[in-house]
């Protein structure tokens, strides 16, 4: 089963998904972006958001309203932090983008133009609405709220 996981959450998923998310943010501190894919690649989170993008909620109204979703929530965390450091990795080497005490995007557009597939076009649709629930909150108190347990 860990196999199938890591084929289906790859870092050319994730590397598209924090370019997406950095052309919507100037930047992104490191320990915030460990929590992104978590979110966005839990095809039951992003089926939630979809399904509820025109109902006004906070993350924690979405945690009661659905704590099914974040039971397996730090599991995710664990399992994916690899994935997120090679592709953060990944995008770094490949000059897309700098990361110092924040990650930033360079001007390169790669995928501009490419279809990415149904699943990221799926994930790209929220990611605004994914921003707008963890922008009022600081990373310690994500941390909190999500019960990642490091």
């Amino acid at each position: 089963m860990k196999e199938v996981y890591y084929v289906y959450n790859n870092e050319a998923i994730s590397s598209c998904i924090f370019l997406s998310i950095l052309d919507d943010v100037e930047n992104i501190d490191i320990p915030r972006s460990c929590l992104i894919l978590p979110f966005l690649l839990d095809d039951r989170t992003v089926n939630y958001l979809n399904n509820n993008i025109d109902i006004d909620f906070n993350l924690e109204e979405m945690i009661s309203d659905s704590p099914r979703l974040f039971t397996s929530f730090n599991k995710r965390y664990l399992s994916l932090l690899p994935v997120t450091i090679n592709s953060l990795i990944l995008l770094r080497k490949s000059a897309q983008i700098l990361i110092g005490t924040h990650i930033s995007k360079l001007d390169t557009d790669v995928f501009d133009s490419a279809d990415l597939g149904q699943r990221f076009r799926k994930i790209e649709t929220i990611i605004p609405r994914f921003l707008m629930l963890i922008d009022p909150y600081s990373t310690q108190e994500l941390y909190k709220i999500l019960k990642v347990q490091l």
